[in-house]
């Protein structure tokens, strides 16, 4: 072998190694650009949202129904876009190889679920700009509730992790995300509304479901008994804090089913 060939492969050594073992501080961005290289698989997951508030905004749906609707979107692309991609990532031996990086484990799992919460938070976002084009609601409304809406989102990709630390297959996870997801949105409110007291009043203060129900009715013409645009920032701000957290601690428990 020549000098300069030796030279090549020296030069192409670090290449190789980084499509065969992905760089520490690019996880997310790796996830990331794998999900957009899917591009059939991106459009469905964009145009799906666009499906349900387009005709929810354009026929008049009462306020109460649609805004129960898209709070339930909501939460179901943040947990299934996190849980199921995560235990997908397991079977392909993905995590195994993750596992083995010099990363912490938080760190993994805070990465993980941000690749997915961006594509979720497109998903949301392209919902409120409907909302806002065929409504013209407030605009600290608006964005409130769209603050919110990331931070439900985050809420929900952590219940999916915790999910994907609980099971190695799809399907499964699917089954318990619903089981998980049913009374969580039951107590929020949203197929009742929320009771002036008792626990189920107090319930509802805590879980950003109800805020994002009552954010999504206000923007869509409604009058929900405590929604507010302060109201929103502060639940969303809580929310996120609690959902970055209970990511990070996550990270160990899925890195630990691998292998």
């Amino acid at each position: 072998m020549t000098e300069r060939s030796e030279g090549v492969m020296e030069r192409a050594q670090p290449r190789m190694a980084g499509l065969t073992r992905p760089r520490p501080t690019q996880l997310w961005q790796l996830e990331l650009r794998g999900t957009l290289a899917r591009r059939r698989a991106l459009l469905i997951k964009l145009a799906f949202p666009l499906v349900l508030v387009i005709p929810l905004v354009t026929t008049g749906a009462p306020p109460f129904f649609a805004g129960m609707l898209l709070t339930v979107l909501i939460a179901m692309v943040g947990t299934v876009g996190t849980g199921v991609t995560i235990t997908r990532a397991r079977g392909s031996g993905w995590l195994d190889r993750l596992a083995v990086l010099p990363l912490p484990a938080w760190r993994v799992g805070l990465e993980l679920f941000f690749a997915s919460w961006l594509v979720d938070a497109l998903q949301a976002t392209l919902v409120l700009v409907v909302i806002a084009i065929a409504e013209r609601p407030d605009p600290a409304t608006l964005g409130t509730t769209w603050l919110l809406a990331l931070a439900g989102l985050a809420f929900s990709g952590a219940i999916g992790l915790g999910i994907a630390a609980l099971t190695d297959h799809p399907g499964e996870a699917m089954l318990y995300l619903a089981v998980v997801l049913a009374p969580l949105l039951f107590l929020s409110g949203l197929f009742t509304g929320v009771p002036a007291e008792g626990v189920r009043y107090w319930v509802a203060q805590i879980l950003p479901f109800s805020y994002l129900d009552e954010g999504f009715q206000l923007l869509l013409g409604g009058n929900p008994p405590y929604g507010d645009p302060l109201s929103f920032l502060i639940a969303a701000a809580i929310v996120l804090a609690i959902s970055l957290a209970a990511t990070a601690a996550l990270g160990r428990a899925i890195l630990a089913r691998t292998g």
